[in-house]
């Protein structure tokens, strides 16, 4: 997984993967090959990046609106503005391939209508000839995902990893991955989901007062030190690099590690006397744009002073989370970076700890994708001369994909709804019905094409 791929020269601007592998299908099917496909139903080189264009961009539209219809619960801000700012950022999302083509079957609606009906260029003709299209960004795109490390499979367990790429390439890093959450949040936040959740920490570590799953409330006789390491997991990148129990993470990557107190009720003027009273300073509450409601503390006494028995209703115990610095900064940790150096107190020693926190090993169903739309690709243009009426070509991109997504989605972490079935396998149901009832109406609405070879395009 290469989120980033390297920083532009001279600037601190970094090239996503995915955005990468978005320009290149742009490249490759409106500048160099479709242009020579869709030269001969008329279709010239300027109108076809025209509607690749318009197409591209009601596609990306589509595929978040139905990621933001699949996953609601994810967006707490349901304002108007709120939801209009989470459709815009997409990169702290995702996008759903079907919405995607719902949204770019609207653009070429629209684009028909205004442009190519002025042309006479033939619906049929023009599909066929950008079905292979559609599979050869189908197949780099999917890339773009892998190097995201979005869209991956389910947990390949040691009997499963004999299985091409599941064992070589199913670990991602986990850390910069936006799909962490379904690896770490626990099992039981959403009914939909397999049971898969809590599989490990963010960090293959737990440290006192609080899981890798997010802050808890820990108020003890003794409170421990959030900081200090219990727990690490077996055969976990933590363990390789030499983390152990008992160790007090200091620092990391160059931040401080501090205690952090969040404060619930009242939050925001709790924070600010609390932190005028003792040794902490208020600190951000992050993106969610709330009045910061947090107070960071260097000293754990400074910590126990605020639930002191002796200093009775200063602050409510049910009315605090504890955490710490690195939490905070795993919950947004930047894209693109992998590497996690840990300063370590150890007895009476400072140590330094690198690693690159890793996942378990997962099918990695992205690339799946990739082989399977090559594969495809290839059977479309040996099938296209011998297509017996236009459209058939693209009936044949529909059947494939629709029976590719519904097995790859077996292997892959999605909500299910009805008879167990993801939203993607009961869309793919309806695109063989599609599929099915277009063969029907395109052998009674166009003209047979004369048994031999028919060709089209390159």
């Amino acid at each position: 997984m290469q989120q980033v791929l390297f920083h532009l020269p001279f600037t601190d601007l970094p090239l996503y993967g995915f955005g990468a592998m978005l320009f290149l299908c742009f490249v490759l099917t409106a500048m160099l090959w479709g242009p020579l496909r869709t030269a001969r139903v008329g279709l010239s080189r300027e109108r076809l990046q025209d509607m690749a264009i318009i197409v591209f961009l009601t596609g990306i539209a589509g595929a978040r609106l139905v990621y933001m219809w699949q996953y609601y619960k994810d967006f707490p801000d349901k304002s108007p503005v709120g939801l209009l700012w989470a459709f815009v950022e997409i990169w702290n999302g995702g996008i759903v391939f079907y919405g995607g083509m719902i949204g770019a079957t609207i653009g070429y609606v629209v684009f028909y209508r205004l442009v190519l009906r002025k042309h006479h260029i033939n619906t049929w003709k023009l599909a066929d000839a950008v079905a292979p299209l559609i599979a050869l960004g189908l197949a780099v795109g999917r890339i773009g995902c892998y190097l995201n490390g979005c869209c991956w499979g389910q947990v390949a367990c040691e009997e499963c990893q004999v299985v091409p790429l599941s064992a070589e390439l199913g670990q991602f890093p986990l850390l910069p991955a936006h799909a962490r959450s379904q690896v770490v949040r626990p099992a039981g936040t959403d009914d939909r989901m397999p049971a898969i959740h809590g599989l490990q920490t963010s960090t293959g570590f737990t440290t006192a007062g609080f899981s890798g799953s997010g802050g808890k409330l820990l108020m003890t006789a003794e409170l421990p030190d959030p900081r200090v390491v219990v727990a690490i997991e077996r055969g976990s990148a933590a363990e390789a690099a030499g983390l152990r129990p008992g160790d007090r993470i200091v620092s990391f990557n160059g931040t401080k590690n501090e205690i952090v107190v969040a404060f619930r009720d009242e939050g925001a003027a709790l924070a600010k006397l609390v932190a005028a009273r003792g040794n902490g300073r208020v600190v951000d509450n992050g993106r969610d744009g709330s009045p910061p409601s947090r107070v960071a503390f260097d000293s754990l006494d400074d910590v126990k002073a605020l639930v002191s028995p002796a200093r009775p209703g200063l602050v409510p115990s049910a009315g605090l989370n504890i955490t710490d610095t690195l939490w905070d900064a795993v919950r947004d940790w930047p894209r693109g970076q992998k590497a996690l150096v840990l300063e370590v107190q150890r007895g009476g020693e400072t140590l330094t700890i690198p690693f690159t926190p890793r996942t378990v090993t997962f099918f990695p169903t992205q690339l799946y994708e990739t082989v399977s739309m090559v594969l495809l690709i290839l059977l479309m243009l040996a099938f296209q001369p011998f297509r017996r009426h236009d459209g058939q070509v693209m009936v044949l991109l529909m059947l494939g994909y629709a029976c590719h997504r519904f097995l790859n989605e077996a292997i892959r972490i999605e909500p299910t709804y009805s008879f167990g079935l993801t939203l993607s396998q009961w869309i793919s149901i309806g695109i063989v019905a599609a599929a099915v009832l277009l063969e029907v109406y395109l052998r009674w609405s166009q003209p047979k094409l004369p048994a031999g070879m028919q060709p089209l395009g390159a």
